[in-house]
């Protein structure tokens, strides 16, 4: 049983194509969605987590940077 011409253009048009229209959909969604995301404007509660954060991370250093000094 020989495949012909017709069928395999059949083939592609009902799976090639659909695949890659599939393909090109996703690719658009993941790139609107993470463009979305670098766009976000932080709430108040990022911004509290994000500034605790930060001191806590001075407050550390600074606690290594003084550590090895004793006062006399």
């Amino acid at each position: 049983m020989a495949i012909g011409l017709t069928e395999i253009l059949l083939l592609l048009v009902v799976w090639g194509v659909p695949a890659v229209l599939l393909f090109f959909f996703l690719y658009w969604a993941i790139r609107l969605a993470i463009r979305h995301e670098k766009r976000r404007v932080p709430g108040p509660r990022e911004i509290l987590d994000q500034k605790r954060r930060e001191r806590m991370a001075a407050e550390r250093a600074e606690h290594y940077r003084t550590r090895g000094r004793r006062p006399n």
